[in-house]
């Protein structure tokens, strides 16, 4: 052993603890590639609500619904309520303050003005929907709104038994529940996005109007 070699052991004999330092130093540290500090997530964006599209209708029997619980995602209203050009379903006019007061004074209009239930959906496609159910005491209209009740909790697909609706019910859909943070109200709000401007009812000169007073 030369005299280096000889030094060296003796100082490291003398001071294992600063030599178990160095050496440790001079090792490239184990990477994990399992580790987490290895993956980054893509950086997250709060969700655009801007291009969002709620449709006004009644979910498809053979479509599965979730309903909104948030109390922001209900609300009850009136409009006028026609049958569509094309014969198929109905067309939903949201009245202003003034339309109503208005029409509620014309007797031919009455059996045209509801007052709807209006609840916030999602489908297993994740398209959202707002579902009018009449506000009223028979038997469609309580057991509809019992359906969209049981879709607060469930998956449900809506069907007819006899003179009711009934709820079937599923625990096998994976789909994500995310509702928009949105109220009813205001220009960016669910009714905005749904109603727009052509379906809404702000004077006597719109063409629903002139149409079923023959004007």
């Amino acid at each position: 052993m030369n005299q280096q070699l000889a030094a060296d052991a003796f100082a490291e004999n003398a001071h294992p603890e600063i030599y178990g330092q160095l050496a440790t130093s001079e090792k490239p540290p184990l990477c994990n590639p399992f580790a987490a500090e290895n993956f980054s997530n893509p950086p997250t964006t709060a969700e655009s609500t801007g291009d969002l599209v709620i449709e006004l209708r009644t979910p498809d029997t053979e479509e599965f619904v979730r309903v909104s619980d948030d109390t922001r995602h209900f609300l009850i209203a009136t409009l006028l309520v026609v049958n569509r050009e094309d014969g198929y379903g109905k067309s939903y006019f949201l009245l202003t303050p003034e339309m109503r007061l208005w029409v509620s004074n014309q007797p031919s209009l009455a059996k045209f003005v509801k007052s709807m239930r209006l609840y916030l959906f999602m489908n297993a496609d994740s398209e959202y929907g707002l579902w009018p159910i009449r506000n009223a005491f028979d038997n469609w209209a309580i057991s509809d709104t019992q359906v969209a009740e049981a879709a607060k909790r469930n998956w449900v697909r809506r069907y007819t038994a006899g003179k009711v609706r009934k709820a079937h019910t599923s625990t096998s859909i994976e789909t994500e529940l995310l509702f928009p943070d949105l109220s009813m109200f205001g220009a960016d709000g669910i009714l905005a996005k749904c109603f727009g401007e052509a379906f809404v009812i702000a004077s006597r000169e719109h063409a629903v109007i002139q149409k079923l007073m023959g004007s």
